[in-house]
């Protein structure tokens, strides 16, 4: 995109000119609009905008003095002069600073003014890096996804990615999926400038919008042949673009880096190995992670992981809890270990859940949020345990005491008062017998309260978790949701 900075004093003319044209549609981001020549520098020296367009006569300082700040500080900005009949002396002396072009504003129209930018970008495109002229966003960002996805580069593009980042918007759903269509597309644009503008040097680096939340930065490293200079390079921009997406559009980031040491163009594979490395967000709590300290990510699912899930079933049938827990914890450090991809992760619980009969529940974006789901593999109802005869007297009278005492605050302790053992006996011996630890069956009775009380009355939520004996509304919500994988309200539409 080529950035345009629009400078005039007038307020109704500043207006004007930001609506005289769908700038983005034509391949141009407004990226300011200052009242005098002061402000113009300080957006100039924030933005490098690509075109400026400026009044000549303004108070403070005027286009004469900006044009001639401009050029004494060796900037290489297209000027384009707006100016009025009486501004003649002025005109002339803005053409010896060397402006491209001057219009007089009450002939400026829309036709008039995308003729002029055009042969400017035109101008601008072959002396950056690059050399690709694009008529439309929307080309220009197919033709580089096709280069992530390894499509051939052509003959004409000098730009050589030697680097890449692959950056995700943490906060996405909340902050930007909810904009309305047109300012979700002002969105994007924004955010790859602000990418752009990390990096330093907009000449060699490129932006684009991939998918949901996630985008690419390719980067040229071409003249920068140390691979310490490049890793400090993208170290610095990775930086950068965390603090700016946070103070200019309020969002969160992650970001993975491919190695950089290469110094052939292989786009393809840079982006594979930012992705990579973005997927260690998945198994550390970090904002970025770098390629060339990264470990290769698992592409398959283990093989014990698979194996749990092709028995889950059984698992569950045989009420083995402790099996359970035992080879879910083994999964999920296999995983770690090979660092499986996050999606495949998410994949092998869809699959499991599925196998296991429960609904599709949320997937945490964190392997360490997986500790405790398997619960719901192992919560029962009542009235699949076993006959209380097959149990010893204590586990029995314990069984009881739950079903009838659960909506009030049961406690290892109380039952263990009431069968005279130790607590931590009593806990031991019903988990032995019964396969599941005494919170999961004192959870699993609460539970089946709630179903039974969500399905045939029209209590409130509040009301329904106190009466299944949870004291915290929230904490009511999150369990339920936990081990059925769906909220209370939704349980109950299901029910309707």
């Amino acid at each position: 995109m080529i950035k345009v900075l629009l400078v005039d004093d007038d307020f109704l003319v500043r207006t004007f000119l930001s609506r005289i044209t769908d700038w983005e549609k034509h391949g141009y981001t407004l990226v300011g609009a200052a009242q005098d020549g002061e402000e113009a520098l300080h957006l100039v020296e924030e933005y490098q905008p690509d075109i400026i367009i400026t009044d000549i006569s303004m108070p403070v300082m005027d286009g004469i003095e900006l044009i001639r700040r401009l050029k004494q500080d060796g900037n290489t900005a297209n000027i384009i002069a707006l100016s009025c009949h009486d501004d003649f002396e002025y005109v002339k002396e803005a053409m010896k600073l060397g402006i491209n072009e001057y219009v007089l504003k009450n002939l400026l129209t829309e036709e008039s003014l995308l003729k002029l930018l055009d042969e400017m970008k035109r101008s601008i495109v072959s002396t950056n890096k690059g050399g690709l002229q694009f008529d439309a966003p929307d080309e220009e960002r197919e033709y580089y996804l096709q280069l992530l996805k390894g499509g051939k580069q052509k003959p004409e593009d000098s730009f050589f990615t030697s680097a890449a980042m692959a950056v995700s918007i943490l906060n996405y759903d909340t902050r930007v999926a909810m904009m309305p269509m047109e300012q979700q597309k002002k969105f994007h644009f924004s955010f790859a400038q602000i990418c752009r503008e990390a990096c330093q040097n907009v000449l060699s680096v490129r932006c684009v919008h991939v998918q949901r939340g996630l985008y690419a930065v390719l980067l040229d490293f071409a003249g920068i042949p140390s691979v310490y200079e490049r890793r400090e390079k993208i170290q610095q921009y990775a930086s950068a673009a965390v603090r700016y997406a946070e103070q200019y559009l309020a969002v969160s980031v992650c970001i993975g880096t491919s190695r950089v040491e290469g110094f052939q163009a292989d786009t393809q594979q840079c982006w594979q190995e930012a992705k990579d490395a973005l997927n260690e967000r998945f198994y550390a709590p970090q904002t970025v992670f770098y390629g060339w300290q990264m470990q290769t990510s698992g592409k398959e699912i283990p093989a014990i992981a698979r194996q749990f899930s092709e028995n889950i079933a059984d698992y569950i049938d045989r009420k083995e809890g402790g099996t359970i827990r035992q080879q879910w914890e083994a999964v999920l450090e296999e995983f770690r270990l090979q660092h499986t991809q996050q999606w495949l992760v998410a994949e092998w619980l869809r699959q499991t859940d599925r196998k296991a009969g429960l609904p599709q529940r949320i997937i945490p974006d964190k392997l360490e949020d997986f500790r405790g789901l398997e619960s719901a593999y192992v919560t029962f109802k009542e009235e699949m345990l076993p006959e209380l005869d097959n149990y010893s007297n204590a586990v029995s009278q314990t069984v009881r005491y739950l079903q009838q005492n659960h909506t009030r605050d049961a406690s290892l302790q109380d039952a263990a008062e009431q069968v005279h053992l130790n607590p931590a006996y009593l806990s031991h011996i019903f988990s032995k017998e019964t396969g599941i630890t005494f919170s999961e069956y004192l959870l699993s009775c609460r539970i089946n309260t709630a179903k039974e009380l969500l399905a045939h009355t029209g209590d409130k939520i509040r009301d329904v978790g106190e009466q299944s004996g949870f004291r915290d509304y929230r904490n009511f919500c999150k369990t339920f949701k936990r081990v059925t994988g769906v909220t209370p309200q939704n349980y109950r539409k299901q029910c309707n």
